[in-house]
């Protein structure tokens, strides 16, 4: 596996525990003597899984595994500028979610916006890095593919 694919991979995991220990928390609040409104923590919750985690993990499996064409496009130096707009996007929009749930300044949704600006950017920009990857195994060259053994070979 590639370096860059790994941090996507393991990044993603730990928005995964991240997300997951919200969500315990959510329902510990729910529980407590004075439930308070959840207000933002859904919203956080739901990025940091949904973009944190399975975002992120199909970016890293998809660096890992897409064939790489001689004729692609790709570049690797627009994946490692994706992987930190997407984790610098998804940690700011998560705190400003969480913090405006406690918070009543419009600051923390202010911080929330620029960091789905970010996510939103680092999307988009993954997506036109790796569409030219996206090739029929039929369509690469010969000289793309691994060498296939030879059966009857004396064996």
């Amino acid at each position: 596996m590639f370096e860059l694919a790994r941090r996507y991979v393991r990044t993603s995991l730990v928005f995964a525990a991240i997300s997951v220990l919200l969500g315990m928390h959510m329902i510990a609040q729910r529980f407590s003597d004075k439930p308070q409104p959840l207000r933002w923590l859904p919203t956080a919750h739901g990025h940091l899984f949904l973009v944190g985690f399975v975002t992120m993990m199909i970016m890293g499996v998809a660096i890992w595994m897409f064939p790489r064409p001689k004729s692609a496009r790709y570049s690797p130096l627009i994946s490692e500028i994706c992987y930190w707009l997407i984790t610098f996007g998804t940690a700011v929009r998560a705190t400003g979610e969480i913090v405006a749930s406690y918070s009543k300044l419009k600051f923390w949704l202010w911080l929330s916006a620029i960091g789905g600006i970010a996510q939103s950017i680092a999307i988009l920009l993954f997506i036109a890095n790796i569409w030219t990857r996206i090739v029929p195994v039929g369509k690469l060259l010969k000289e793309d593919r691994e060498p296939t053994p030879q059966r009857g070979d004396g064996e």
